[in-house]
């Protein structure tokens, strides 16, 4: 019966050693280096009713740009992660696609706490309903707190799988084009849409762009730009967990794995 019993604790045991394990690394976490945080809608009914998680509601984005702008660290935009110092504390907050919300807003808000943002803008969308236009694109980008990068022409999977070589070149060109075009700001960083990509795909955005978001992750970013991770932040997400994963990522690690164990 002791052997049993004892067979029983070893998973308990593994998995507190892998708790305080996580929760050690917040030591690293609450210290210097990048966060890339990537919101899409900030709006207070779902920009879009197949995909609520999305649209952060405006109470919630305004409690976490307030505690951003209160909790010592640097809003930066995304094109100037090449150029910022190992030792210090950096956030880079980057919003997907270039809904209209993130003018009428974020931008008011951005203003009233003084952060940065970078908007990666489909340009085929510009000046749709629902999505920024040409005016609002020029104003932001003058104010000196929102960067407008890219995020392709049309938000397709860009793998050469599903696209020949000339249009995913296509892709990077022309949207770059478009937004400097627009802005008069160089434009040099771009989100690959949907995650798909492959080594080709990467060498072709390099020949247009300095800084490539490829994906999302819980991974710092580790002054690699041709491969930035960002953490998504979603509407399910309160400011508890936001704070968490500023400050005590490894704390919220921990949580979120026993939460899965334990089938919440």
């Amino acid at each position: 019966m002791a052997r049993i019993r004892r067979r029983a604790l070893i998973p308990l045991l593994l998995l507190a050693a892998a708790v305080f394990g996580i929760i050690a690394l917040n030591v690293y976490y609450a210290g210097s280096g990048v966060i890339v945080y990537m919101y899409h809608s900030v709006r207070e009914e779902p920009v879009n009713a197949d995909d609520e998680e999305l649209s952060v509601r405006p109470e919630s984005f305004e409690e976490q740009l307030r505690f951003f702008a209160e909790s010592g660290r640097k809003t930066i935009f995304a094109s100037e992660l090449p150029k910022v110092q190992k030792g210090g504390k950096y956030l880079a907050l980057t919003f997907d696609d270039g809904y209209e919300d993130n003018y009428t807003e974020v931008f008011p808000l951005l203003k009233k706490y003084g952060c940065k943002a970078t908007i990666f803008m489909i340009t085929s969308l510009i000046g749709k309903e629902g999505y920024l236009s040409a005016e609002q694109i020029r104003e932001m980008t003058a104010s000196g707190l929102v960067s407008v990068q890219s995020h392709t022409v049309s938000h397709e999977p860009l793998a050469l799988g599903d696209k020949e070589f000339e249009d995913v070149d296509g892709e990077f060109r022309n949207s770059k084009i478009v937004l400097q075009t627009i802005s008069g700001k160089r434009v040099n960083a771009v989100a690959v849409p949907n995650g798909s990509y492959d080594p080709v795909v990467l060498d072709i955005a390099q020949g247009y762009y300095d800084v490539i978001f490829s994906g999302t992750s819980f991974k710092l970013y580790d002054y690699n730009p041709l491969d930035v991770p960002r953490i998504g932040i979603y509407r399910r997400h309160t400011l508890w967990e936001v704070k968490a994963l500023t400050e005590q990522r490894g704390t919220y690690m921990a949580v979120r794995t026993l939460q899965k164990l334990i089938g919440k």
